[in-house]
């Protein structure tokens, strides 16, 4: 998601030393299910958590991060089985850049995928990434003058918290420009726009589209036996990560109630700590159904975007999201504030009926006497 907003595209050009490694680490989440938790603290810039599933005969990968090769070396340290399959949640850089890395590593290895990853990735993913690449020097020199200076993004003093921020985005982003530019897409074998099992020898394993929310390529991995859901960026934490164009407040809430409605003992978000309860997802549900519910109520045919975020308060959200954390706020302002609720009026303006058209004057050609 960070790849959308052009603020968070400038941003990506930062400079820094090579990233520490690994960034992640292993969490056993059940017998033969293993998390790869990224450790970075939370930032502008973000790599994704991958899962493991090991079976009696081979692995089933989900989400294939920038970091895969990192990842591949993990999981051969935990078994030499070969990887069968691969998940990919939905269809961001971050969760499907790894992909090709993934097939070098393992020749037979299958893609599984929601249906629109092979037109989004080739067309939107492709141009979004060229700007990822290109598109951020000029904003990167900036950004590194503010922080010479000891000062942040608002010209305000800069925290130790938002110093340790910057310094994982920088790593992150130097880990970025190595890995990204020219690795090719790998699109997907098997597309799931509903429902797929995959049996595993004794292990069931469901991929699931519970709705439209961060994408409208939102997929579930779901063991119903372990009763863990591997969600990708239908959670994320601290902030939700919404794009004005891609993502779909509206529904949003939906498809997490969905997600609730499975009853699980673990959800592996796509960033932030495993969780082992409800709460935080519905605490996202307030967040989406707030948004929603003022953009519906304050919603008038033919108002412009700029009037609708005036209108909407999201100062308690914030608060509940951010409290006094000065980098959680920033993400909260770039990936909600503005995003969410462009999001939620797009549906908005999409619910509107079109304005009654003034009738044709009598005789002429679009007279429907004539």
């Amino acid at each position: 998601m960070r790849r959308v907003l052009p603020l968070l595209l400038a941003l990506a050009c930062v400079s820094a030393a090579p990233p520490a490694r690994p960034g992640f680490r292993i969490e056993t989440l059940a017998p033969g299910v293993f998390a790869a938790i990224r450790t970075d603290p939370p930032g502008l810039m973000v790599d994704a958590n991958c899962v493991f599933i090991v079976g009696e005969h081979d692995v089933l990968v989900v989400d294939a991060p920038e970091a895969s090769a990192e990842l591949i070396a993990a999981l051969k340290r935990i078994t030499r089985k070969p990887v069968r399959t691969l998940v990919n949640t939905h269809w961001h850089d971050d969760h499907v850049i790894g992909n090709a890395t993934w097939r070098t590593a393992y020749p037979g290895i299958e893609f599984v995928a929601h249906p629109s990853l092979r037109t989004y990735l080739p067309t939107t993913g492709a141009r979004n990434r060229a700007g990822m690449i290109e598109g951020a020097p000029g904003f990167a020199a900036y950004l590194q003058a503010q922080a010479a200076k000891g000062l942040d993004l608002d010209g305000k003093p800069i925290s130790d918290e938002q110093r340790a921020s910057v310094a994982s985005d920088a790593a992150l982003v130097a880990h970025y420009m190595r890995v990204v530019p020219g690795t090719p897409d790998v699109l997907p074998d098997t597309t799931v726009d509903r429902a797929l099992t995959l049996q595993r020898a004794s292990r069931e394993v469901q991929v699931l589209a519970l709705g439209r929310g961060h994408t409208a390529s939102d997929l579930v991995v779901w063991l119903p036996r372990e009763r863990i859901a591997i969600v990708g960026d239908l959670v994320v934490w601290p902030v939700p990560l919404v794009g004005g164009e891609q993502s779909h407040v509206h529904e949003w809430s939906a498809a997490l109630e969905a997600l609730l409605a499975l009853e699980p003992r673990a959800i592996v978000p796509g960033h932030g700590p495993v969780l082992r309860d409800g709460a935080y997802v519905r605490q996202m549900q307030s967040l989406f159904d707030a948004i929603d519910t003022q953009v519906r109520a304050g919603f008038v045919p033919g108002d412009s975007l700029a009037a609708m975020r005036r209108r909407v308060d999201l100062a308690s959200q914030r608060e509940r999201f951010a409290g006094t954390s000065r980098v959680r706020g920033t993400l909260f302002d770039m990936y909600v504030a503005g995003p969410a609720v462009e999001s939620a009026f797009r549906a908005a303006v999409s619910a509107s009926p079109p304005a009654p058209r003034a009738p044709a004057p009598a005789g002429s050609a679009s007279d429907p006497s004539r």
